[in-house]
């Protein structure tokens, strides 16, 4: 009875959040992407999921991450509802070249936040005599194989900028689409912004949770730490299972049984959503379609 009546508690109130944070750069632009991700739902048709992503950079320091998370850096305060596209989509918070020479990639994977680290690996681009016009851009194109998939992009060299969306960059130019070889997954530039915002960096998270005896508390959440390839392997075995899409949870304990409680908060769209320690339980799971394969 008391954990219904905590769970209840929770459906009335939005979820805030805090966290432990390091501003490790300033950057002068941010470019917007929209990414989508051609997969099928639990009853296999076809379906083409969709989020935003924002991408900063500064002194060779790039961030790409959701944009839900941008706008409320921007804003203030925290829904971790409105980061549900990002747990269904499986879309992480990647600094690269942060630490110097290495990839960090922050993500959230039910019941918890990792945190994974890579070797910063140069893409080979090759060049190509194709153009287009992208979101306002003259673009060229190139092409390269990145982590078992081969991406077709086109850049820009308007913006000296030799970043991308997600780990994908090196180029003389903004990276204004990209797409892989399969056409699964695409990135297209959406809006470039100059403007000066921090870059931040959280060592942990802090959530505000019922406490079982009617009120709340703060809970510190750490990151589990885990190599990148590792990480993938863990992905790849979790959600390429045939069970994934009819049950996201079935790998991990009851969120009642292992923590006492569900947060139910709602996304701008009104949506309810459920999460546990700010991670949000996908209930509506798409095919899993990894970004990289090795």
């Amino acid at each position: 009875m008391k954990k219904i009546l905590v769970t209840l508690m929770a459906i009335a109130l939005t979820i805030t959040a805090q966290a432990e944070r390091d501003t490790i750069s300033v950057s002068k632009f941010t470019a917007i992407y929209r990414y989508e991700c051609k997969t099928t739902d639990a009853d296999g048709q076809p379906v083409t999921d969709s989020m935003y992503i924002a991408v900063q950079t500064s002194g060779g320091i790039t961030k790409s991450f959701p944009y839900a998370e941008y706008d409320r850096q921007k804003k203030g305060g925290s829904r971790i509802a409105d980061g549900y596209l990002t747990a269904q989509m499986h879309m992480g918070t990647i600094f690269t070249n942060y630490p110097d020479g290495r990839i960090t990639t922050q993500e959230m994977l039910y019941p918890y936040h990792y945190m994974t680290d890579e070797p910063l690996e140069k893409q080979n681009w090759t060049l190509t005599n194709v153009q287009d016009t992208i979101c306002g851009y003259a673009s060229l194109s190139a092409t390269a194989k990145y982590h078992g998939l081969t991406w077709n992009v086109y850049y820009t060299e308007e913006v000296p900028a030799s970043i991308g969306p997600w780990k994908l960059g090196g180029l003389p130019g903004l990276i204004t689409m990209a797409t892989d070889a399969k056409g699964i997954h695409t990135f297209t530039l959406y809006g470039f912004h100059q403007e000066d915002t921090p870059i931040i960096f959280a060592q942990y998270i802090t959530w505000i949770v019922p406490d079982g005896r009617g009120k709340f508390a703060a809970q510190r959440v750490d990151y589990q730490e885990m190599k990148a390839s590792k990480f993938l392997a863990y992905k790849k075995k979790v959600l390429g299972n045939s069970r994934y899409v009819k049950n996201p949870t079935y790998y991990a304990p009851d969120p009642m049984k292992a923590f006492g409680y569900v947060e139910n908060s709602f996304n701008s769209a009104g949506d309810n959503v459920r999460s546990v320690a700010g991670v949000v339980i996908v209930s509506n799971p798409h095919q899993y379609q990894p970004l990289e394969l090795k």
